[in-house]
């Protein structure tokens, strides 16, 4: 699976014109297992920044109330 992401993509028909275009180019026209089209979210919430952010505010928290005793 190729796993590619076409950003100037905004409707479902020019995902279709492009996925087309690739397996022509790259496939030989064949379709490959597990091709499919999916909406790529903007951002997954919680964000790998938030999901950082809270460990290392937890993280130190744990090492304040094991040292400030």
């Amino acid at each position: 699976m190729c796993g590619i992401t076409w950003d100037e993509v905004t409707n479902r028909r020019q995902a279709e014109q492009e996925r087309d275009r690739h397996r022509r180019e790259a496939h030989d026209g064949g379709v490959p297992d597990g091709d499919g089209i999916r909406a790529q979210d903007s951002e997954p919430w919680p964000g790998r920044g938030v999901l950082l952010a809270g460990l290392l505010v937890m993280l130190f928290v744990m090492y304040s109330s094991w040292h400030g005793q």
